[in-house]
């Protein structure tokens, strides 16, 4: 999201939200925020998924019975007074009744929301440990390139095309803008920069800017994919969109996003979905490629058998010979020279060219069923992939995968259903609660910071190598019963280097006090608070 989207929309918040009240503060998904206001039931949505990230506002605030967690505790019943933007830089923040303010972080690698108050991070939605009672990021105003001389100053002719120079000219400017800058001058934004269009793509940046201060919203189609998001309309959209107009920025956001979002998870589902056809339809085309070569060439059996045909009608061959040459009286053609088992008379070697002639002749006819078989296979490998890449929406996805599933399974070896298998493993625990226990390094880091919420249960076997264990619990107030955290920590013992010895120290903690080390190998943590309980290693 660009800066002046940010602003345009920040300023049809500040009408829309100001006075509403938050109700609720969740989260279904790692990195996505759900705020529930009560100003006629909406619901504003932040995800923070670099590289891009999303903002947007939908009706109704519902939020799911399961798989939901409280984040930002204590923020619920404060009420918006203002929503407003950081002086040229991505910072949203929204003002609140008590003194204290959210701060929506857009920028960089690792957006966030923060709940601020007294100058300190007082709650974050992701990295909670690591931010509380810090001092929030500073918003850092982008320079105001106002003069022609300003944006030459600022020119870099070492850019790959004149699109990335104007975007480092043009501090706001993201590379889309730039791009269609660059259009509305008349230019080719993928050219070599030179430098000699400076004056004339500093006003057309200087023009495009005023025209963002005014908004015209539109969403572009290409079918039912939604390919962009414009403030204003496109000055050289592809023929191929098609534009559509909104009256508001949220109205126009509210669809983009949720759009992006369900490409997002058709583009997740399709993937190694189309992978694992693609490659299905390949070998099986390479291998009915293969046999179809081999039946193309003439069959031995006929050879057999007409070798079998000469030395009966000879009788002259006796044994101990390693071959004969006799004249071709079946088809007249020139002598045929016969090799022999030197050990056979000429009838038995006549009996064994017969033999392999009725082998041959069987294996062929078994070859050829293989190819008929294995075509088949290729063919409706083929159609399945073809249906496949007809979806363009999850919608689409999931009647394929309820109309061809089995198929697809007897074909790939797995449900399509299913997704990429999860870096970590499910475990039943007593009282109805489920422990997640990490596979591998890399698993226990997503585990622990992608995918736990601040707090829930965080447990590993002290001073050893293990699994990171997560237990979930649906909210923060949630007691999880001893007999169920004894559940876990033998498990957290039992995914250990420790697993041999009859009692082993586990940490228990909540996931907000773990944080991992900067620089240091995946799955390396510092706890910062534990209470530490001495179990037996247990297998699930």
């Amino acid at each position: 999201m660009d800066f002046y989207t940010l602003l345009a929309l920040a300023a049809e918040w500040d009408r829309l939200l100001a006075g509403a009240r938050i109700d609720d503060a969740w989260t279904q998904s790692p990195r996505e925020l759900s705020l529930s206001l009560g100003d006629g039931g909406h619901t504003v949505r932040v995800v923070c998924e670099s590289p891009q990230t999303l903002l947007f506002r939908s009706a109704g605030g519902g939020r799911q019975r399961r798989n939901t967690a409280d984040v930002l505790g204590g923020l619920a019943g404060r009420t918006v007074e203002c929503v407003r933007t950081a002086e040229r830089d991505r910072h949203l923040f929204w003002d609140l009744d008590d003194g204290s303010r959210l701060q929506v972080v857009l920028f960089g690698s690792r957006p966030n929301v923060l709940w601020v108050q007294d100058d300190a991070v007082r709650a974050a939605f992701l990295d909670e440990a690591e931010w509380e009672v810090q001092p929030p990021p500073e918003p850092r105003p982008a320079p105001h390139v106002e003069t022609a001389d300003a944006f030459a100053a600022r020119w870099r002719s070492d850019r790959k095309t004149v699109a990335q120079a104007v975007a480092s000219a043009a501090p706001l400017f993201t590379r889309t803008l730039a791009t269609e800058a660059v259009c509305r001058a008349g230019l080719d934004p993928d050219a070599l920069p030179t430098g000699a269009d400076t004056p004339q793509l500093f006003e057309a940046v200087q023009a495009y800017e005023a025209v963002l201060l005014d908004p015209e919203p539109h969403v572009y189609w290409r079918g039912r994919v939604a390919e962009a998001f414009a403030l204003v309309p496109l000055a050289a959209a592809p023929a191929e969109w098609r534009a559509e107009a909104f009256d508001s920025v949220d109205a126009a956001l509210g669809v983009w996003a949720k759009r992006q979002l369900a490409q997002r998870a058709y583009t997740d589902g399709y993937r190694p979905l189309d992978k694992a056809l693609a490659a299905a339809y390949g070998r099986r085309q390479r291998s009915a490629e293969a046999m179809l070569s081999e039946l193309s060439q003439p069959s031995r059996a006929d050879r057999y058998e007409t070798w079998g045909h000469l030395l009966m009608a000879s009788g002259n061959a006796p044994a101990g010979r390693e071959s004969v040459t006799l004249d071709d009286i079946i088809s007249g053609g020139d002598p045929v020279e016969i090799p022999l088992d030197p050990a056979l008379t000429a009838v038995e070697n006549a009996e064994r060219f017969y033999d392999k002639a009725r082998r041959t002749r069987r294996a062929r006819e078994s070859a050829e069923a293989r190819w008929e078989s294995v075509s088949a296979e290729a063919e409706q490998t083929g159609d399945l992939l073809a249906a496949l890449r007809a979806t363009e929406t999850v919608a689409d996805l999931r009647a394929f995968q309820e109309t061809h599933g089995d198929a697809v399974d007897a074909i790939v070896g797995q449900r399509s259903t299913e997704g990429p298998a999860e870096p970590f493993r499910r475990i039943a625990l007593p009282a109805g609660f489920e422990a997640l226990v990490g596979k591998n390094a890399r698993g226990n880091a997503h585990l622990t910071t992608r995918v736990a919420s601040p707090h829930d249960l965080w447990l590993h076997a002290r001073g050893v190598p293990g699994s990171h264990v997560v237990v979930k619990r649906p909210g923060r107030d949630s007691e999880v019963p001893p007999h169920t955290v004894a559940a876990a920590a033998r498990l957290a013992a039992w995914f250990s280097t420790a697993r041999t010895q009859s009692v082993v120290p586990v940490t228990v903690t909540e996931r907000k006090y773990v944080r991992p080390i900067k620089g240091g190998p995946p799955g390396l943590v510092r706890v910062d608070r534990e209470d530490v309980i001495d179990v037996t290693p247990q297998a699930p």
